[in-house]
């Protein structure tokens, strides 16, 4: 009897010793984790994170911390035809950084994946926050996980943030495609349209030009609304006033990204024999409709200016 009591309290001991083990492997100290998986991604994350109802088309899932005021969230969306993440996924405009100032950058291996991991500091209602990026691209999609907490938490959570991204895990899978990569919204009227690449004849959407440039990248952005077919998306745009805001959130980069008209109204005639172009080296919009309404004479054109870049949070 004595022999086994003997067995027996060592083999608790190896229990309670994996236990330990396993706790503090997580993160540094003890704390209770739960496992999420769904479809191609799997984690565990600390109990004291809340999962919270999705907010965005892209999101998978996210989570809030509100002792830490830390939230999280896992992104997904495809990579749509003629895209191309721009270099080390630092997607700021350069020329305007305030209230979204780039602080690190790195590349890093997780399980076999490599991992850009960019580092922003951002100010919200008077609070300077942390917001930390770590971009994946696998299974011709484009990954996102991003943190973001206040300065003064940032150490607490440190280690509960280092030990989830060295847990998480996407596997190889086959994803539906799309050939929507964001929304553009007019909110002087009330409109949201989705952009696509395979052509404008599609209800509730505006066709983006597949030799402008991406939001995020360095050059014009061409979007085209039909002005009285397909739910006529671009039916007012001659309506708009200068400094008037058109915003284009995207899912691929994560931000929204706001311009402002500057000229509305320019007329190009030759448009089909002299196709429009769309510049690099800068950071514009160029909204683009049929001339006169319903006929298809000329193009309307409505140029707009970058003026800020704001994270989806």
């Amino acid at each position: 009897m004595k022999i086994r009591f003997k067995y027996l309290v060592i083999i608790l001991a190896i229990i309670v010793l994996v236990v330990a083990f396993t706790a503090v492997s997580f993160s540094g100290k003890n704390i209770k984790t739960s496992h999420f998986e769904k479809d191609e991604i799997s984690f565990d994350y600390p109990d004291s994170w809340q999962i919270v109802n999705q907010t965005k088309t892209s999101q998978i899932t996210a989570f809030n911390d509100a002792n830490a005021n830390l939230n999280v969230t896992v992104n997904r969306w495809n990579i749509v035809q003629g895209y191309s993440p721009i270099e080390n996924f630092s997607f700021v405009n350069p020329t305007d950084q305030s209230g979204f100032k780039f602080i690190s950058h790195k590349t890093f291996d997780l399980n076999g994946t490599t991992v850009n991991e960019n580092v922003y500091q951002t100010n919200s209602s008077g609070t300077t926050l942390q917001r930390t990026e770590m971009w994946i691209t696998k299974n011709n999609a484009l990954y996102s996980i991003i943190f973001t907490t206040p300065d003064t938490k940032l150490n607490d959570k440190s280690q509960e943030i280092k030990a989830f991204t060295q847990n998480l895990t996407v596997k190889k899978t086959s994803l539906p495609e799309t050939q929507i990569w964001g929304q553009v919204s007019i909110p002087s009227q009330g409109v949201t349209w989705d952009m696509r690449q395979d052509g404008v004849n599609y209800y509730g959407s505006v066709y983006h030009y597949s030799n402008s440039f991406f939001t995020g990248q360095n050059g014009t952005v061409g979007l085209l609304g039909h002005h009285t077919r397909y739910s006529a998306p671009f039916a007012n745009i001659n309506l708009l006033n200068n400094g008037d805001k058109v915003i284009i959130t995207d899912y691929l980069t994560q931000r929204n990204y706001v311009y402002e008209v500057t000229n509305n109204g320019d007329i190009k005639s030759d448009y089909k024999t002299n196709p429009l172009q769309f510049a690099a080296g800068t950071y514009e919009l160029t909204l683009v409709t049929c001339y006169p309404p319903g006929y298809e004479e000329a193009a309307y054109l409505t140029h707009c200016k970058l003026v800020s870049i704001v994270p989806i949070q």
